[in-house]
């Protein structure tokens, strides 16, 4: 083989091997940017509700819902039969209690208990970076401290 041919040959196998990709990002592929999360942390500290939390659906793909949350005030009790949480916090701290039981538990959704508080969960401090995931079935509760603030992503997923 010459090596005009071998380059020849080079060529064509590189032009086969480009055009079996697909051009741009496969199907379900995001990036979600620490910057972005922030920024969309700070539109929604401009909406929260009585309870001092503001969430958004940034999107939804197959069994998975991903979600941006900003929190001033602690939140409810939450159990969840189908799903599973999986928090990145971006900034600020959180106090995530899990496990236990609900306590004064009511079913807001079919499938999702609310309640006043955990009895028996475990505590562990979450701060930036700290990644968290809660099985399905199981109790959880983000306590804050008075004054602090946290904003965070969410990735719920149907189990």
């Amino acid at each position: 083989m010459t090596h005009t041919t071998f380059l020849k040959s080079c060529v064509v196998l590189l032009s086969l091997s480009v055009s079996a990709f697909p051009a741009g990002d496969p199907a379900g592929f995001h990036v979600w940017k620490s910057s972005d999360i922030a920024a969309k942390g700070v539109q929604l500290a401009a909406k929260l509700d009585a309870n001092k939390v503001a969430s958004e659906t940034i999107d939804t793909v197959g069994n998975r819902t991903f979600m941006v949350a900003h929190r001033e005030g602690s939140g409810q009790a939450e159990w969840h039969e189908k799903q599973a949480d999986i928090i990145m916090i971006q900034s600020g701290a959180v106090t995530m209690v899990y496990g236990g039981e609900v306590v004064e538990g009511k079913t807001t959704t079919p499938g999702e208990i609310r309640g006043a508080s955990i009895k028996g969960g475990t505590e562990v401090l979450l701060g930036p970076g700290d990644v968290l995931h809660i099985p399905a079935k199981v109790p959880h509760l983000m306590k804050l401290a008075r004054g602090k603030k946290v904003t965070y992503f969410v990735a719920k997923v149907v189990e």
